[in-house]
């Protein structure tokens, strides 16, 4: 034993006898009392195969044991029965997937293949991919009628399964059982990138090339068909989605379709940052994406089809698609730019100003697009089939909680504001990670440095430093650039079509651009671009959707915002191998100190991993609230209580506590401006400003 802890024990058994009133001498004690006896620690069991009876067939599934918290915090094993990897429905390469029958299926015991995509999976990659998972508590019977909760994953419509650890619903469902509200919980694949959303000629093919949505139609068919064999009510499921998967949602809501779902396969939904002001690609500008497409693989294999590449080579395209180059080449129009061709370049970005009506969805290129087309010179109607309007546009047909984060803006703003000082952030890394003048860190390296919080807020600290000099020598946009870094960077973000809406709001006190000489006003700036950010696409219009459904009566929601601030950061870098991914990398930059897209997560599900898949380890305050909010959100409380009610303001707000605040714009956000002392949302509402693009 160490001298520290025999001086350690010392100390405490003299304050023990102390507090006793006795003495530390040789007397002797009659009658102690007895050690009290620690219990042994709950252990889950091993995971065993199971033949289980599922209508008239019999599936290989597995009984696996979690160990979760009962209500009271003790821990308790639950059993469970899990079917992974179900084959919902089958589909070849740019045509819409067909329903699979359970007739087929005998093998339940593993996770099918991940949905083809330019980061690592813990499954393989395969085409192959529309499956869903089912989490049930053990001995359920099919005419148990539970509760359904089906989950779409997000990943900006690019990344992403439903096999993630993050987002099993082994915890979730088990804390169901031993709560005496059993429910099942499934999550689902669909494609994603080239694969989920490929322009097509609506007058040849009418269903469109949105085939990620046409997917995720035929899993809730799947389920509203056979859901009933494994013990859920097919007339009670939740559809909850997150960021893209939010996004799947409110399109999925819509009663604006030709193929419509609602209320049918789905009777409640849940969306957890879905950017309702995003403004989605119409028909011509995924036309005109599809072009640069087809020019990406002229470039790279000398043919324009697509259908003909290997999968490989159809995932390098994608991925020259969505390179920081790229995207910002298209977001901003430098692409249009040919210093040969000046009259074309001209034609181009004239083009771009008067078709686009922001060019948000340059930021996310595998997202929907908008498969109708009005009818117009030599080109017919295009009627459309799974989304025709944009869903700003659109209203409610079931009952919803619709919510965001407190810095959902951060990872959506992140490109605009972060994309020029890229090579700056590399040199930093490799400044502060001492490498070696004139080597290269690996890619492994810099993302094992990355992996330290410590390094991440340093890094955040440096960047913050950086003068406008340096970041006006990395942007070579001449003299497209205001005089303003900051607003520049609200003018593009809104679209340079849009110059009143951004006059408007950069005329705002609390919008106005800073002094970017000093260090404060650029650091305000950013801040004050991510608040925007926020403010324009994620709570202003879900508050806007909130008080419309409480205006109209029609169905019932709930507002909520999630402000708790957890002891890990839920963002970091995605492969573990030798490509970096720049985009992942600045987002888990930005995210530092900021309760990003993705953090409730771990919340929702009482899962300890980040969005990269790895385990952290929660602090007890963390527990508590992952134990708490994942009871409330697999709830018939969650849409009974605090419905939102436009006189009243009535928000549930998530932090150590969950609780409902009243007046909640004019508490949370009262403004500097005196048209925003009543609120900055409101005050944006009354301006026309929140979802005015959409009036252009």
């Amino acid at each position: 034993m160490t001298m520290f802890y025999r001086s350690a024990l010392a100390v405490l058994v003299s304050l023990s006898l102390a507090a006793c009133g006795g003495s530390d001498d040789n007397s002797e004690v009659t009658n102690p009392d007895p050690a009290p006896e620690i219990p042994a620690p709950v252990e889950p069991l091993p995971t065993e195969q199971v033949a289980l009876q599922i209508g008239d067939n019999t599936l290989q599934a597995l009984r696996e044991s979690v160990v979760v918290n009962d209500i009271d915090g003790a821990p308790a094993r639950v059993e469970l029965e899990v079917f992974k990897g179900l084959p919902y429905a089958n589909a070849a390469r740019f045509v819409h997937s067909e329903l699979a029958t359970l007739a087929t299926v005998s093998d339940a015991t593993s996770f099918g293949n991940a949905c083809p995509q330019n980061r690592t999976t813990i499954q393989a990659q395969s085409e192959d991919c529309l499956n869903l998972n089912i989490w049930r508590p053990e001995n359920t019977t099919a005419s148990e009628s539970l509760p359904v909760y089906v989950f779409i994953h997000g990943g900006d419509f690019e990344v992403g399964s439903g096999s993630d650890p993050l987002v099993q619903g082994d915890n979730v469902v088990a804390q169901g059982a031993i709560d005496g509200k059993p429910f099942i919980a499934v999550t689902i694949n669909y494609r994603l990138g080239i694969l989920g959303s490929y322009w097509q000629d609506g007058s040849k093919t009418p269903e469109g090339g949105n085939f990620g949505l046409g997917d995720q139609k035929r899993a809730l068919q799947w389920v509203n068909e056979n859901i009933d064999l494994f013990g859920g009510n097919p007339n009670n499921v939740t559809l909850i989605g997150q960021g893209a998967g939010a996004m799947s949602v409110g399109i999925l809501q819509q009663s604006q379709t030709q193929d419509n779902i609602t209320g049918s396969f789905f009777q409640r939904a849940i969306m957890q940052s879905n950017p309702y002001g995003f403004d989605y690609k119409s028909y011509g500008q995924a036309q005109t994406f599809n072009g640069k497409l087809a020019q990406y693989n002229t470039e790279l294999y000398q043919t324009e089809s697509l259908a003909e590449l290997s999968l490989t080579e159809l995932l390098a395209v994608q991925s020259k698609a969505t390179g920081l180059v790229s995207t910002v080449g298209t977001w901003s129009g430098i692409d249009c730019i040919d210093t040969d061709n000046l009259v074309g370049s001209g034609l181009c970005f004239a083009n771009k100003l008067d078709s686009e009506i922001t060019p948000q969805h340059h930021l996310k290129p595998f997202a929907p697009y908008i498969e109708y087309r009005a009818k117009a010179f030599l080109k017919p109607e295009i009627s459309g089939y799974h989304l025709t309007t944009q869903p700003a546009q659109t209203e409610y047909t079931v009952p919803t909680v619709v919510g965001f984060n407190s810095d959902d803006g951060a990872t959506t703003s992140f490109l605009p504001s972060l994309t020029s000082l890229i090579p700056t952030i590399i040199e930093l890394i490799k400044e502060m990670n001492e490498a070696p003048e004139g080597i290269e860190p690996s890619a492994q390296a810099i993302q094992t440095w990355l992996a330290s919080q410590d390094n991440l807020a340093q890094l955040g600290q440096r960047l913050m430093q950086l003068t406008p000099a340096q970041v006006a020598a990395q942007v070579d946009l001449g003299d497209m650039l205001p005089g303003s870094a900051y607003e520049a960077i609200v003018k593009f973000f809104f679209g340079l079509g849009n110059s009143e809406l951004a006059n408007k709001l950069l005329a705002l006190t609390d919008y106005a651009p800073n002094d970017e000489s000093q260090l404060s006003g650029a650091a305000a700036n950013m801040a004050q671009f991510n608040q925007l950010a926020n403010e324009m696409l994620f709570s202003g219009p879900a508050r806007i959707k909130a008080k419309q459904t409480s205006d109209n009566g029609l169905v019932a929601s709930t507002l909520y915002q999630f402000d708790y601030q957890a002891s890990f950061n839920s963002w970091t870098i995605y492969n573990e191998e030798e490509n970096i991914y720049l985009g992942d990398l600045i987002k888990s930059i930005s995210c530092i100190g900021k309760v990003c897209s993705g953090a409730e997560l771990p919340f929702i599900f009482n899962k300890p991993y980040n969005l990269a898949g790895s385990r952290v380890k929660p602090s007890n305050k963390d527990s508590e609230l992952m134990s708490k909010m994942s009871r409330v959100w697999f709830s018939d409380e969650l849409f009974a209580d605090n419905q939102y009610d436009t006189a009243t303001d009535n928000v549930v707000v998530i932090d150590s506590n969950i609780e409902t605040v009243t007046s909640w714009d004019k508490t949370k956000h009262s403004g500097v401006d005196p048209k925003l002392r009543n609120g900055r949302l409101t005050g944006l509402e009354n301006l026309g400003l929140l979802l005015g693009y959409f009036n252009k």
